[in-house]
C-alpha cells in the first residue's frame, strides 16, 4: 500500500506543476473572452498611463534637473515614439508587445545624466553659508531703492492667490516692469484667472504712464489707460515693522471678450525674503545677477466679476516680488529671459499657510530660500523637489537645522501658460504639526518654455502648451 501510494504521488507532482503554472495570455488572436480582453486592456492603459506620465515629467522638466540629472534629449524623444507604439499595440490587443515597450521607455526615462556643462558657471550657495545679519522686514522707501549691488529694479509686482466664497480659486497678478531702465516702461501687466473658466484669461496691458508717489511712510503707484486704472499702496506697518500692501483694479467690461471686472485686495507680509541674504548680487545664470527681496503672506479682499462679488476666504495668501536682475557689465538684460529657457531648473515658490510662511528658489544652479515660523527668519540648509502628476502636482522636502524636515505637496489650480506660472492650494507638515490653508504662487520656467516679457506684449492669447 505504501508503494502504492508513493507512486500515485509520483504522478500527480507534474499535474500540480502544470496547474500552477497557467499558459500565459498571449496577442489578440488566443484571447476568445471578450470580459478578458476588456480588463486586459484596461491594465495595460493603467501601466501605459504611468509611463505617459514618466514621459510628462522627463518633456516639461518636471523635477529638479539640478539634483536629479537630466534625462537626455534624444532618450526623451525616443521614449514617446515607444509609448505612441505601445498605445497603438493596446488598441489593437496586442498587450505582450505593448508592456515590452511600456518597459523599453521606463528604461530610457530612468537615465539621468549629471554634468557639469548643464550649469556652467559659478554662484553663491547661502543655504550653505548662513547669514542673516542683514536680512530685515522691507519698508516702503526699499521700494524705491532702484539699485542695490549694481543690479537694477526688474519688477514690483504684488500678487495674490486662494478660494473665494463663491467656491472659485483666484489667481491676481500684478507687475510694474522697470526691466533695469531705472524706471517703469509699458505696460503695466494685471491678469485675473479663475477656476470658473481656467481657458479664459484675462489680460490688461495698461499703457499709460505710471505715477509714482511718495511720502515718508508710503509708495504709491498709478497707471490709468482709458478707463482701466490700477493703484498699488505701500504702506509702511506700525505694529508688524514690515509693509501693508494694498492693491486696486478697475477694468471696464469688452464688448465680446470680457465682462467688467475690479478688485481690491490686501496682504500684509509675514517677512521679506532677501536673495542671497542681502549680502551681495548673487549670479542667476552666466553673466546675470539678482538681487532684492520677496514678501509672501496672508492676503484678503474681493474681486468683482459682472456684477458679482466674491470674497477670499481664509486660504487667500499673497506675494510681492520686489526683484532685481541685471546683466554683468557688457551683457544684455534681456539675456536673463533667453539663460532662463536655456538653462531651465527655474523654480519659484512663495507660499502661505496658517502656521508657516516661506519660498523657494531655484535658478539654474543658484538656489536659496527662507521660511517664517514664530517670529523667525529661518534658511534651510537644503531642498528637493518631487515630481507627482506632470505640471500638477509636486512635493518639496527641506531639512531645516532649527525644527528637522519640511514637507509640502502642491497641487495646481491655475496655470498661466505665458509666464509659465501657477498657482496651488498645499498642504504638508513642519515641526510636527499639520499644515493649513495653504497655498502657493508656482513658477516654473522650463527649457524651451516661451519668453513671457516678449509673448505678453505681443501674444497675449497664446494658448496653453499643455
Amino acid at each position: 500500500m505504501k508503494k502504492n501510494l508513493i507512486i500515485l504521488w509520483g504522478c500527480m507532482i507534474p499535474l500540480l506543476f502544470v496547474s500552477c503554472n497557467p499558459k500565459p495570455v498571449g496577442n489578440k488572436a488566443e484571447i476568445k473572452d471578450p470580459n478578458i480582453t476588456k480588463t486586459l486592456a484596461a491594465n495595460a492603459m493603467e501601466r501605459y498611463e504611468n509611463g505617459l506620465n514618466k514621459y510628462k515629467v522627463a518633456y516639461y522638466y518636471w523635477y529638479d534637473h539640478l539634483m536629479d540629472g537630466e534625462v537626455p534629449l534624444a532618450n526623451v524623444a525616443e521614449a514617446g515614439k515607444k509609448l505612441d507604439l505601445a498605445l497603438a499595440g493596446i488598441n489593437g490587443n496586442s498587450f505582450d508587445k505593448a508592456y515590452s515597450l511600456i518597459n523599453q521607455a521606463d528604461s530610457l526615462l530612468d537615465i539621468h545624466v549629471k554634468s557639469d556643462s548643464l550649469f556652467p558657471y559659478e554662484t553663491d550657495k547661502p543655504m550653505e553659508k548662513q547669514d542673516a545679519s542683514k536680512v530685515y522686514k522691507a519698508k516702503a522707501k526699499d521700494y524705491l531703492v532702484l539699485e542695490r549691488y549694481g543690479v537694477k529694479m526688474n519688477d514690483v509686482g504684488p500678487s495674490i492667490w486662494g478660494y473665494c466664497d463663491d467656491g472659485e480659486y483666484y489667481l491676481i497678478t500684478t507687475f510694474y516692469n522697470y526691466h533695469a531702465r531705472g524706471y517703469i516702461i509699458k505696460p503695466v501687466v494685471v491678469e485675473i484667472i479663475t477656476t470658473k473658466d481656467p481657458n479664459k484669461r484675462y489680460v490688461y496691458l495698461l499703457n499709460g504712464e505710471t505715477k509714482v508717489t511718495q511720502s515718508e511712510h508710503s509708495v504709491e503707484y498709478l497707471v490709468e489707460d482709458h478707463g482701466k486704472s490700477f493703484k498699488t499702496i505701500i504702506t509702511d506697518d506700525p505694529k508688524g515693522g514690515g509693509t501693508i500692501c494694498h492693491s486696486i483694479g478697475i477694468f471696464p467690461a469688452v464688448a465680446g471678450k470680457a465682462p467688467a471686472i475690479s478688485f481690491d485686495v490686501t496682504t500684509i507680509p509675514s517677512f521679506s525674503y532677501w536673495y542671497n541674504q542681502n549680502l551681495g548680487a548673487a549670479p542667476m545664470y552666466p553673466d546675470i545677477v539678482l538681487a532684492g527681496f520677496e514678501q509672501p503672506g496672508p492676503a484678503w479682499g474681493t474681486v468683482t466679476m459682472d456684477g458679482k462679488t466674491a470674497t477670499f476666504n481664509k486660504t487667500a495668501g499673497g506675494v510681492t516680488e520686489v526683484c532685481m536682475i541685471s546683466g554683468a557689465p557688457g551683457k544684455k538684460y534681456d539675456e536673463y529671459r533667453t539663460n532662463m529657457t536655456r538653462y531651465g531648473n527655474e523654480w519659484y515658490l512663495p507660499f502661505h499657510s496658517d502656521q508657516l510662511d516661506g519660498i523657494f528658489i531655484s535658478y539654474g544652479k543658484f538656489r536659496d530660500g527662507a521660511l517664517w515660523y514664530k517670529g523667525k527668519y529661518i534658511i534651510p540648509t537644503e531642498f528637493k523637489l518631487i515630481p507627482g502628476i506632470a505640471n500638477q502636482t509636486l512635493t518639496l522636502k527641506a531639512k531645516t537645522k532649527e525644527y528637522g524636515e519640511l514637507v509640502l505637496n502642491f497641487r495646481i489650480m491655475l496655470h498661466d501658460p505665458v509666464y509659465t506660472e501657477r498657482v496651488a492650494v498645499m498642504d504638508g507638515n513642519f515641526d510636527n504639526q499639520i499644515l493649513t490653508n495653504g497655498g502657493a504662487w508656482f513658477e516654473h520656467v522650463f527649457k524651451g518654455a516661451p519668453d513671457g516679457v516678449k509673448a505678453v506684449q505681443e501674444s497675449p492669447e497664446i494658448v496653453n502648451p499643455l
